[in-house]
């Protein structure tokens, strides 16, 4: 994966992330192996490792019905 395809992929994460704490039907596992697959490249990009470990964790927070649709930083 290159820097762009990471960046890209990232950044559509952190916009769908939030539909999904407003109740979206999209399929959870799906949306956390998007998450968990950027893992490997979290090193691409400044910033990459806080951004994945964010949305992980807003992601679980879904998962466990306590999401509070954190902002992107």
């Amino acid at each position: 994966m290159q820097h762009q395809q990471f960046e890209q992929d990232l950044t559509h994460l952190e916009l769908i992330i939030p539909l999904l704490a407003r109740g979206n039907p999209l399929a959870l596992r799906y949306w956390r192996r998007r998450i968990v697959s950027l893992s490997a490249w979290q090193h691409l990009v400044p910033g990459g490792r806080e951004r994945v470990t964010r949305l992980l964790a807003l992601f679980n927070d879904i998962e466990q019905g306590t999401a509070l649709c954190r902002p992107a930083a």
